[in-house]
């Protein structure tokens, strides 16, 4: 009887801990966010200092990869539309600028000109580290309490935006300046591999 006894309340222990289990496995902004990086648009500045109050998209980004140059559009255009609805998108750039050049914060900085967005440079790529960046682009959405509400892909259609049929990045950001949780949490990123 002992026995059986110590069985339910052993049961009614892990019960507990699975129906507690979704809200303790929210991700919040990783500490790095805290982190003051080299900002190409301007002075230094860290992500959570430029969060905004309804959603932040971080997204890691490249200069040479041809699939962040056939987004920069896509997103750019985003970054418009939702200015004043308290959404702020951010370009990390976590590649390494002594083997890729291409990479480095001056190169950063004559991209970041054409960008309505601050791009920050992740030197060391710690922070893309922190978030668990692999490529570029690479999208990490938060609300505006900092827990991740979305991650992966821009979109369903890398090279060709005429046939987007899942605007994953455009969702998440719309339902959250609305005050909802994204339709979609997860998807792929597709892009290239961040370079070391």
């Amino acid at each position: 009887m002992k026995t059986l006894r110590h069985f339910a309340l052993s049961l009614g222990a892990v019960l507990a801990l699975l129906v507690a289990a979704p809200g303790a496995a929210a991700q919040s902004m990783p500490s790095a966010a805290e982190q003051q990086l080299p900002n190409a648009t301007g002075s230094a500045a860290s992500i959570s200092s430029l969060a905004g109050s309804s959603a932040t998209a971080v997204i890691f980004w490249s200069n040479q990869c041809p699939w962040t140059a056939k987004y920069e559009r896509r997103v750019t255009n985003l970054a418009r539309k939702y200015e004043g609805q308290g959404v702020q998108i951010i370009f990390v750039n976590a590649n390494n600028a002594s083997n890729f050049p291409n990479e480095s914060l001056a190169a950063s900085r004559e991209q970041a000109g054409n960008l309505p967005v601050p791009y920050l440079k992740d030197e060391g790529a710690q922070v893309a580290e922190a978030f668990g960046a692999a490529r570029t682009p690479h999208v990490f959405v938060y609300d505006g309490q900092g827990e991740l509400a979305y991650t992966g892909a821009i979109d369903d259609s890398p090279g060709d935006p005429s046939a987007v049929e899942k605007p994953y990045l455009e969702n998440a950001l719309q339902a959250l300046a609305n005050g909802n949780a994204p339709p979609t949490a997860k998807t792929k990123a597709f892009g290239c591999t961040l370079k070391d």
